[in-house]
């Protein structure tokens, strides 16, 4: 029962984080490049500093197949279905670009439902200790969804259900970890380091050259890197769990 409470109040974390995209769906290319860059740059250290190095603390050689499966499957699904995330300045970021991100951010709160529910086997206070470091860092998560769907232009209808949707992921693998038995060191760690393959591929190729895109300043180029930057920081000291 803890790790669903926990689990809940991660969700709720992320929800209220994400929901922020209803203040800034009017933005215009600038605000939309900086919006765009920063949730870059939150994404690109959760799968650098966060997911790829716990999946490799996990089970290393499944987290390496896993970040590495995860960035080439999105890569090849891109190429043979020809799917085109680009733009002109004058229109909001492509729908095919929100696809994989939210698919890279359902598994990755997936994972932290698993981890939630493996937590609950132990002592109380061991779980609350983990459910804590997942709760807090998925307010950075939450906040680069919001980034994102606010530089999509996303209506309040689809910030809503995408939100919610993500956000129930962790409470449903969390409960599903506990009635099942236990998955594996190697299911974590593969999930783990698919969930940062998949995040730091978009990133890297879609977050970065939207940000390109919209609005090409030196202030875009700061956002990425002090957004990058404070969140490694945050994750290695007090988001760190």
């Amino acid at each position: 029962m803890t790790a669903l409470v926990i689990s809940a109040l991660a969700a709720a974390g992320f929800s209220l984080a994400s929901l922020l995209a209803l203040f800034g769906r009017e933005l215009g290319a600038r605000g939309r490049a900086y919006a765009t860059a920063a949730a870059a740059g939150i994404l690109l250290s959760l799968a650098f500093a966060d997911l790829f190095p716990e999946g490799l603390e996990i089970s290393a050689e499944p987290a390496i197949s896993g970040f590495v499966g995860g960035f080439v499957l999105l890569f090849l699904t891109e190429s043979l279905f020809r799917v085109h995330t680009h733009h002109s300045t004058e229109e909001p970021m492509h729908k095919h670009a929100l696809g994989p991100f939210i698919l890279g951010l359902a598994i990755h709160n997936f994972a932290d439902g698993f981890v939630l529910g493996v937590g609950a086997r132990p002592e109380a206070v061991t779980s609350w200790i983990v459910g804590l470091g997942v709760l807090v860092h998925q307010v950075p998560v939450g906040i680069s969804l919001a980034a994102v769907l606010a530089a999509a232009h996303a209506t309040g209808a689809r910030i809503a259900w995408t939100t919610v949707a993500l956000g129930l992921a962790i409470p449903v693998a969390a409960g599903l970890t506990i009635m099942l038995p236990a998955p594996g060191a190697g299911t974590l760690g593969l999930l783990t380091g698919a969930a940062g393959g998949v995040l730091a591929y978009v990133g890297a190729a879609h977050l970065l050259p939207e940000t390109r895109a919209e609005y090409l300043g030196r202030t875009t180029g700061v956002i990425f890197a002090a957004a990058f930057v404070v969140t490694t920081i945050g994750l290695m000291t007090i988001l760190g769990d």
